[in-house]
């Protein structure tokens, strides 16, 4: 079983390893609740979500707060660092974070390799396909290579020791998005994953484009295999400035994207045939433009590649993007907004892409800038994505996963199934794209509680142990899932809900459905 604390001598079983091919609808399917649970969640949760619920949750800013304070307390910041740091806050998190205090704990997650992460070994030793050549995984059914990638992402998300690593490959799989379900990348997506994304994500961003730039699932994804001298593919090109360097407003032009595209001709993969060469990185000199290109021209960063050039067109272009003022901007802005607040001050920005530009880039460092105390002492609520309210909710519980079928199912009607977003864009990460679908939010608490979310237990005689009236099980439910900080109004419904005393078996579990399902459980 997969516990989200377990115990060193905790048995595994994570079932099956072909649980079959998963598609995605582009619009999110929202499944109907069965009568029972929907007695628990739609008249109970929506008593939550009245009015005022759904005010909060449309809540924001209509400008950028106010430029950042002077010194905080790290002390006062250690529950909201948790929340950021982490995919879910747990009392063994916090706990950690009050005894290490705020730089120590902070400290502790950037050095991620130090932390000891054996506990995944068992939970994703029947998942072979993690460590196969592109070979050997075209050998394979592409249902059990998805199904066993997107196991292991779940498994990692909610049981990692290692969370604000998962939290930033996360970050840079919606970055370097790429469609599993685009044809052969549903096999090459894996050695993508493990190669690229996860070897790079604490690194430095020069080396995390280059990794992509050479992978051939994004070579594949961005049509660039197909990008050839006289007739080259623009879709990679711009999608490397619009999304992964500059943005869209980073100041390149047509003319800069047809001039990349023609230093990238001749970047593509071994195709199947070629033995262990197969599905690898591959550059074709007779398919190169090998003619003098010009990207930037009249700016300052203006840069003349030479002709007969090779591979090293390309090289010269990843160097020249990774240094453009705009490439700081635009990545320290984004980091920013996932680590802090939807609505990032300038100031902030500018202090993070002045560390990216001092450093080369390099992410920790820049997360280090973009987490200090008095930074986040000043950033609001962020809503959690479909993904990250599963997360939290299984982590908060300590729950035990032995599939992932309900909580697949769970994230398809959300919406949010890892690696299956078609555009080159990546799951959105704006409140406005995801705070409509309630339902699927409200289905996850009703289904734990309800005992129906397949493949996943919770412990809730442990959990509430000592515990016997309605203010008790609310005040238990709090700790575990708020740090104590539950919204008023969302207690006193948890206390009405629950309530005469004694409570019912039920009606306990189904309390830890609505709280899941509250409005103050979908912020952090």
């Amino acid at each position: 079983m997969l516990e989200s604390q377990p115990s060193p001598e905790t048995t595994v079983d994570i079932g099956a390893r072909a649980i079959g091919a998963q598609t995605a609808p582009r619009t999110p399917h929202v499944r109907t609740l069965s009568r029972r649970r929907a007695v628990a969640s739609a008249l109970g949760v929506a008593a939550f979500w009245g009015a005022a619920g759904r005010q909060r949750a449309r809540a924001a800013p209509a400008v950028a707060p106010p430029a950042v304070g002077a010194d905080v307390d790290p002390g006062s910041l250690h529950t909201k660092l948790v929340r950021r740091v982490t995919m879910g806050l747990t009392l063994t998190e916090l706990n950690l974070a009050t005894s290490l205090g705020y730089e120590g704990y902070l400290e502790r997650h950037l050095a991620y390799e130090a932390i000891d992460d054996s506990v995944l070994d068992p939970m994703l030793a029947p998942l072979d396909t993690l460590d196969m050549t592109p070979l050997q995984l075209f050998a394979l059914p592409g249902g059990q290579v998805t199904s066993e990638l997107t196991q292991a992402a779940i498994v990692r998300s909610v049981f990692s020791p290692r969370q604000l690593y998962e939290r930033m490959v996360e970050f840079w799989t919606d970055h370097f998005n790429i469609d599993i379900n685009n044809g052969d990348d549903r096999y090459l997506k894996t050695v993508d994953d493990r190669d690229v994304i996860r070897v790079h994500a604490m690194t430095t961003f020069p080396q995390l484009l280059d990794a992509s730039a050479h992978s051939p699932a994004m070579l594949l994804y961005l049509d660039n295999n197909v990008s050839i001298a006289g007739n080259p593919n623009e879709n990679y090109a711009r999608e490397l400035m619009e999304l992964h360097t500059m943005g869209v407003d980073g100041g390149y032009t047509q003319t800069d994207v047809q001039e990349v595209a023609r230093c990238f001709t001749g970047w593509t993969l071994w195709q199947r045939g070629a033995g262990e060469l197969t599905g690898t990185f591959r550059f074709r000199l007779d398919r190169h433009d090998q003619g003098t290109k010009t990207i930037f021209a009249g700016t300052p960063q203006e840069l003349f590649i030479p002709a007969n050039g090779g591979i090293n067109d390309g090289l010269m272009v990843l160097n020249a993007l990774c240094n453009h003022p705009s490439t700081a901007q635009f990545i320290s802005k984004k980091l920013c907004r996932w680590l802090l607040s939807e609505y990032v001050h300038p100031a902030t920005v500018d202090a993070v892409a002045a560390v990216y530009t001092k450093t080369g880039g390099d992410i920790r460092a820049m997360i280090r800038a973009a987490l200090a105390p008095n930074v986040l002492a000043d950033a609001a609520p962020r809503y959690k994505r479909p993904y990250h309210l599963m997360t939290s909710a299984m982590r908060g519980l300590t729950a035990t996963i032995t599939t992932i079928n309900g909580i697949r199912n769970n994230l398809t009607s959300a919406g949010h199934l890892p690696f299956m977003w078609g555009p080159p864009d990546g799951y959105p990460d704006y409140l406005d794209y995801w705070v409509g679908l309630v339902l699927p939010r409200w289905n996850l608490g009703a289904q734990v509680g309800g005992l129906s979310l397949s493949g996943v237990t919770v412990n809730f005689d442990a959990l509430f142990a000592g515990t016997s009236t309605a203010q008790q099980i609310a005040d238990r439910i709090d700790s575990l899932l708020f740090a104590g900080e539950m919204p008023a109004a969302d207690k006193a419904r948890i206390v009405e809900y629950l309530l005469p005393n004694p409570p019912s078996t039920t009606r306990r579990r189904e309390a830890v459905g609505l709280a899941i399902g509250s409005p103050g459980f979908q912020w952090y």
